[in-house]
């Protein structure tokens, strides 16, 4: 199943869409056997909770290597570059030229050290070096697929449609409950069917919670950018972004020293109200006057 026009207005609307049943059934089975030979364990486990766990699973990873973009295998290269994900990533763009940016399989368990309820939060701050603007040129889209069924106790991703949000400059990127309860109290749980999807954007507001249950939740994080901007995309300086370190340089660094990470230069028709509003905000200290147009 792909993206039909429903999915393409919800998406546009709110922010993010959930397709259930993307994968064919094939597509699924295909990419559950690579997984076994990656994670050994945790398809079983996840599907039987009340089963031995897999070997090392509250251990940290040494090398996220064996499970990131190029995969061993097919399946699962054939779907991080899965044709209606590109399909639907350049009509979010309007039609502009993609790169992929992001590819890395993802699990965990209750009791895992990934297992955690996290804050309300944008990905932006490692995904670009500047600020997502609301237009559509400059839009990142994000998919998380799932490859085990997501019931309610199994650590559903969390949603909250951009409508309760609407035209703000979206500084801070992340919110605890007391700070902003409305982005928790509206929240959507991604409760799905293995093989299916949730695509959602730079500016969604969003968050994994914990499990309330025993139980495993194997997913797929991929993402697309345009192309043409030098600052966006995770592999790269923007991975940086989350640290404070990274926000200090940043606002200290001369002009010629940030377009040499591929921030964007003063002149750049990127540059506008809200983008000069946004890249103030994260970066406070910023000198902004060179960028004003």
């Amino acid at each position: 199943m792909g993206f039909n026009e429903n999915h393409v207005q919800h998406y546009r609307e709110h922010g993010y869409v959930i397709v259930e049943n993307f994968l064919s059934a094939d597509e699924l089975s295909r990419a559950r056997e690579e997984i076994e030979t990656f994670v050994p364990g945790w398809l079983d486990y996840a599907a039987n909770p009340t089963g031995q766990r897999p070997t090392g699973w509250d251990q940290p990873q040494r090398s996220r290597r064996a499970v990131r973009f190029p995969f061993r295998g097919k399946q699962l290269n054939a779907i991080t570059l899965h044709p209606e994900l590109r399909r639907f990533a350049s009509l979010m763009s309007g039609g502009e030229a993609l790169f992929c940016e992001q590819s890395d399989l993802t699990y965990k368990c209750m009791g895992h050290y990934g297992d955690v309820d996290q804050p309300m939060h944008l990905d932006y701050v490692n995904h670009t070096l500047a600020y997502p603007p609301n237009q559509p040129k400059y839009w990142q889209t994000a998919f998380l697929v799932y490859y085990t069924d997501v019931a309610a106790h199994e650590a559903p991703t969390a949603v909250c449609s951009w409508q309760h949000y609407k035209n703000e400059i979206l500084w801070p990127a992340m919110y605890q409950p007391e700070q902003r309860p409305q982005l928790y109290d509206n929240e959507v749980k991604v409760t799905v069917p293995a093989g299916s999807l949730l695509a959602y954007s730079m500016r969604t507001f969003h968050r994994g919670t914990a499990f309330q249950a025993e139980g495993a939740r194997v997913g797929h994080f991929i993402s697309y950018a345009p192309k043409g901007p030098k600052w966006l995309g995770i592999v790269g300086w923007p991975e940086q972004g989350v640290h404070k370190s990274f926000t200090a340089w940043m606002e200290q660094a001369t002009l010629e020293e940030r377009e040499l990470i591929g921030f964007p230069a003063p002149g750049d028709e990127y540059w506008s109200d809200e983008t000069l509003a946004g890249v103030s905000a994260r970066f406070p200290n910023m000198d902004m006057r060179p960028y004003k147009y």
